[in-house]
């Protein structure tokens, strides 16, 4: 674990942060090189992505906020800081927001929505492959302990050392991080065949669902997981979390969405 890579000077760079801002330009420069094969200039998807990235982190910190409220009750104010501690931020609800304002920036520039969509999402998937490998490095967003050979244990000082000791864990960030590879790669592989616009889109809402889903059932969660949604599916601990949720509904609507757009785009075609 190493939250702080190096120093320059007496700044320190973390390296979160920094495999945040690398996922960031990698991101911008994939999506805008597949947006210019839609005739968009690479200045409009880069200021499109900043207000993405900006999206996110409020996303990110709402959700959290919202289903952490308990954490919060003497001391409100702590809500907008999430610069402070490791834990503060949830992907889910960044992904959510930064599509909902990806959707409105597309429309109100009156591109392409489904193909443009298309063109940008792989770079999400590249951002969570990316970012979660900082999200190891921090020591944040950690698994529930294991037996298994593949469990690591985390130095003294850590949060999950102040967990679970030097006691195995599972590796969560990682299995994150290659969930979103293969996301990756399987966006990119697909879009080398002609699909109506809105499926690589799709594909990912479904994938990304899906990943998640089981990806929950790795992590270790402070506080009890919502037990009225139903129960683990892998019997790791009792009770569907508000992510696992959020996840099928995200896979729901993945069909629900590609079915209308292929036929939408089959009565366009006829």
């Amino acid at each position: 674990m190493h939250p702080i890579l190096f120093k320059i000077g007496s700044l320190p760079i973390n390296s979160y942060g920094l495999m945040l801002a690398i996922s960031f330009l990698l991101g911008v420069k994939l999506a805008s090189r597949r947006a210019l094969k839609l005739g968009i200039p690479a200045d409009d998807t880069v200021n499109l992505s900043i207000w993405i990235m900006v999206a996110a982190i409020i996303g990110s910190r709402v959700f959290y906020v919202v289903t952490h409220m308990d954490q919060y009750a003497g001391d409100p104010m702590a809500m907008v800081a999430f610069w402070n501690g490791l834990y503060g931020l949830s992907m889910l609800g960044g992904v959510i927001l930064a599509v909902i304002t990806g959707f409105t920036w597309i429309i109100k520039k009156g591109w392409p929505l489904w193909s443009f969509s298309d063109a940008i999402i792989p770079s999400f998937a590249l951002g969570i492959f990316v970012t979660r490998i900082g999200c190891f490095f921090n020591g944040c967003c950690f698994g529930a302990e294991t037996s298994c050979s593949v469990g690591v244990s985390f130095p003294s000082g850590s949060l999950p050392y102040s967990v679970f000791g030097s006691a195995s864990i599972h590796p969560a960030q990682l299995y994150s991080s290659l969930g979103g590879l293969v996301i990756l790669l399987i966006l990119l592989i697909s879009d080398r065949r002609k699909n109506f616009p809105g499926f690589i889109f799709s594909m990912f809402l479904g994938l990304y669902g899906a990943t998640r889903f089981g990806m929950e059932e790795f992590r270790y969660f402070d506080h009890a997981p919502s037990g009225s949604f139903g129960y683990s599916v892998f019997a790791v601990r009792p009770g569907m979390t508000d992510n696992q949720l959020i996840s099928l509904c995200m896979i729901l609507l993945s069909f629900t969405l590609g079915t209308w757009l292929y036929y939408r785009d089959q009565r366009n075609s006829s």
